[in-house]
């Protein structure tokens, strides 16, 4: 029994996840994780509240490729003093991504309260929440499954899964959502439980990042029924969905029409949308003056891991895309709709522009200044959670693409991909941090 259940997709995952991260834990030096110090205060300021005595987490430890080993060391055994944090709860909603970190940092302060100890077994912590949480998501999914595995242990997850960043809680909330929704398609009637699940996920979504909530559109293209207490308002709801489907295209001209106005108030007219819609094409396509575009970027999906400077080959990058689309696009049993298949290809592209145009406005100006041509500051990793929802576009194409293979060859080609990545990867940070 237990070996059958190891062989399942989220038996896979288990056993990998905890090897991967849990190396990864310890193997990756501290503060050689994007903003990781940042993350470790952020999360200590949501249980202590911030003094002119307070501990400086920003500044305390190094973030050179070349380790001092012996300054290393005493991260771990030099104690460092928290006598005059001040104890004060934050109740503000985005805190809540903290949680795992901040009560492995706590028990870290109690059992030895050095930068090391408390860091390290801040990551634990989070590396348990992610792996604990997705175990359950794989589980649970009615569909893409084995696409959530390969996503979930790629280079750049299991850095950020075993560090102090929120990237875990982000990646488990994105996931969790998809795996909802397979179950809204398999059985799409709400009562009063899916309707506090959806308001759950609603806040979840929200309080993890912002353009998350977009994923809320993908509702809609579900036909579902209202049950249960709900059922009182089942003929108001089909009333109006067959007049939305009488009238779907005035809507669409008039939607439109709206964006566009909204469009014009929101970037200073047609002049601004136009300046805009120039620099995301510059941004996407012109590696010329967007010298990210091809590394952190794109690569950084996959695996440009340590602080940008550990890249991960892209012949084995093209291997990993290869895999994806090949199993996300494996025949499937399950029945999805095109318009919910199109829906979901169209979340990736409206969340990827999202993420850019933001970062135009709320980044960019400080690195680049004012009215620059390209944005900065998106990474990769920002977009790998999205990639999962190729799964139910290629399924809704399951008439026109036919994809085959074993579930043996499909178990050994995923496993031996990841182990592969994590090996490499695993190499590449023992050269470029240990072995200097």
């Amino acid at each position: 029994m237990v070996r059958n259940k190891l062989r399942e997709p989220q038996g896979i995952f288990l056993v990998l996840a905890t090897l991967f991260i849990g190396i990864s834990v310890f193997l990756m030096p501290i503060n050689r994780v994007p903003d990781e110090m940042n993350h470790a205060r952020m999360a200590w300021n949501s249980i202590f509240v911030r003094t002119d005595t307070s501990f400086d987490w920003m500044n305390s430890v190094s973030a050179d490729t070349e380790i001092n080993k012996s300054e290393y060391k005493q991260l771990f055994t030099e104690k460092i003093d928290l006598s005059e944090e001040k104890f004060q709860p934050s109740f503000e909603l985005k805190r809540i991504m903290h949680i795992p970190q901040v009560l492995g940092m706590i028990l870290g302060s109690i059992v030895y309260p050095s930068i090391g100890v408390m860091v390290t077994l801040g990551r634990l912590f989070n590396a348990v929440f992610y792996i604990a949480s997705m175990y359950l998501i794989i589980t649970k999914t009615r569909y893409g499954k084995w696409s959530m595995v390969l996503l979930s242990l790629l280079p750049i997850m299991v850095q950020q899964a075993g560090s102090l960043s929120y990237d875990a809680a982000n990646f488990v909330v994105i996931l969790g959502f998809f795996a909802f929704l397979s179950l809204m398609i398999e059985n799409p009637q709400i009562n009063l439980k899916k309707l506090f699940q959806i308001l759950l996920f609603a806040l979840a979504l929200y309080i993890t990042k912002s353009n998350n909530f977009l994923f809320l559109l993908l509702l809609f293209p579900i036909n579902f029924i209202l049950a249960g207490k709900l059922s009182p308002l089942e003929k108001v709801n089909q009333h109006i969905r067959k007049l939305i489907f009488k009238y779907k295209y005035i809507l669409i001209v008039l939607l439109l029409v709206l964006g566009g106005l909204v469009g014009i108030k929101m970037f200073g007219g047609i002049q601004g949308i136009k300046e805009l819609l120039l620099v995301l094409v510059r941004t996407l396509f012109n590696n010329n003056l967007n010298g990210h575009l091809n590394s952190i970027l794109t690569v950084g999906m996959f695996g440009y891991i340590g602080l940008f400077s550990v890249e991960i080959p892209l012949w084995i990058i093209f291997i990993d895309v290869a895999l994806l689309a090949f199993i996300s696009a494996l025949n499937s049993d399950f029945e999805i709709k095109k318009i919910f298949g199109f829906s979901s290809l169209a979340i990736i592209v409206i969340q990827i522009l999202a993420i850019i145009a933001g970062m135009y406005y709320a980044w960019t100006p400080l690195v680049l200044g004012e009215n620059a041509i390209i944005s900065v500051g998106a990474q990769g990793r920002y977009f790998t959670p999205f990639l999962i929802f190729l799964v139910p576009f290629f399924i809704s194409l399951k008439d026109s693409i036919k994809v085959e293979m074993s579930e043996k060859l499909l178990r050994f080609a995923i496993i031996l991909t990841l182990v592969f990545n994590f090996i490499v990867s695993t190499g590449l940070v023992l050269d470029t941090y240990w072995f200097l």
